[in-house]
């Protein structure tokens, strides 16, 4: 196919596509991936850190650009909660390809809205059925946000279970953008699991994660694809402390932080099955979920946020140390006088929502109350 289109009428064409297409046709052939990636724009921006604040007082931001130091004239560069002004009680599950996924706490069991904050499109998700109320609990955090590359549909994936235990769960519910309503998805292999939400939930690469919620520290995992749960590996190392650890996603990979006693972070990456240490930070608070951006890391102190530059050589399987004097530099500065703010990847996207609003026919997809 590639011998009868030019660079040029070839990407005439992809550009006609959405850019979930997009994606899906970089799978075609090496030519059509560095058309892609090189001659479409949405492909060639880097994500950046979007910085939310949790609290609802305060406006959300995405850092623009982590090689340019901040300056007070430009805080807040970007809000992308403008289009909604969003009540409180929002919070932001997770993003995929500049698509955020939002859970209003209000209800029990959590109101799911999909909204593309360049277009202004928003998308409901149907109430999460069986739900029944339990105090005291953060349902966005139960929940992920994944896409899966092959088969370009996007999914929000909810793990039964709450933060002040680690309950048993038989089943997870699976909801695909476009269709109807949730389904649940039988953990038939393994008679029952848990999980501990501390440690997060994350989507990587059509893959969603969490940590067992048991002392074995086991990941687990659900493809989205396939929809299979399985016990995919084990930590690399677990500080005492539930809270001492998280997951995270860095260059495509599963990653996980752990912090110990002296204030030292190191950042695993799960390469070809295996964990390798990337990343020592001594000294440094570092935000949560999301820590690596491209060539940077991010750090907090505060309502202040630095970005720390890289160069790793290609292939290179050296781990890179930032030192307690290494201040980085200044890329954000909040409003206000709480540290209640998690760190996720932005990019800017005209990924339409509409096509999936027109699969969920017979059912109301204009803004609920609780957003």
């Amino acid at each position: 196919m590639e011998r009868y289109f030019s660079t040029d009428v070839l990407l005439d064409i992809l550009q006609r596509l959405p850019p979930s297409s997009r994606r899906r046709a970089r799978l075609v052939c090496r030519h059509w991936r560095d058309v892609v990636d090189e001659r479409t724009e949405e492909m060639k921006s880097r994500a950046m850190p979007l910085i939310w604040d949790t609290s609802g007082s305060v406006a959300n931001y995405v850092a623009d650009d982590l090689s340019r130091p901040w300056a007070s004239a430009e805080i807040g560069n970007r809000m992308v909660d403008s289009a909604y002004r969003f009540k409180g009680g929002v919070q932001l599950v997770g993003t995929c390809n500049g698509l955020l996924c939002l859970c209003s706490n209000k209800k029990p069991g959590g109101a799911i809205m999909v909204v593309n904050p360049s277009t202004r499109e928003k998308l409901r998700v149907p109430p999460l059925p069986g739900v029944r109320s339990r105090r005291g609990v953060g349902w966005d955090k139960a929940y992920s946000f994944g896409y899966h590359p092959v088969t370009g549909r996007y999914k929000v994936v909810h793990v039964p279970c709450s933060l002040d235990r680690a309950c048993e769960f038989d089943v997870l519910h699976v909801f695909t953008l476009g269709e109807a309503a949730w389904r649940e998805v039988p953990l038939v292999t393994l008679g029952g699991a848990k999980c501990n939400l501390n440690a997060g939930i994350v989507s990587v690469d059509g893959v969603t994660y969490w940590v067992a919620g048991d002392d074995s520290a086991r990941v687990m995992s659900f493809d989205l694809q396939d929809e299979r749960v399985v016990s995919t590996t084990w930590l690399p190392t677990v500080p005492a402390g539930r809270d001492q650890y998280h997951l995270t996603e860095a260059h495509g990979r599963l990653g996980v932080v752990a912090l110990d006693a002296s204030m030292t972070a190191e950042v695993w990456l799960l390469e070809k099955e295996q964990w390798s240490r990337r990343y020592i930070l001594r000294g440094h608070d570092l935000p949560r979920p999301q820590v690596v951006y491209g060539n940077y890391v991010l750090t907090r102190k505060s309502v202040s946020f630095y970005g720390h530059w890289f160069w790793r050589s290609p292939g290179g399987r050296s781990v890179v140390h930032v030192s307690h004097f290494d201040n980085g530099r200044l890329v954000a500065k909040m409003i206000g006088e709480h540290y209640c703010y998690r760190t996720f990847a932005y990019v800017k996207t005209s990924e339409p929502l509409g096509v999936f609003r027109r699969k969920q026919l017979g059912m109301d997809m204009e803004l609920i109350n609780d957003f």
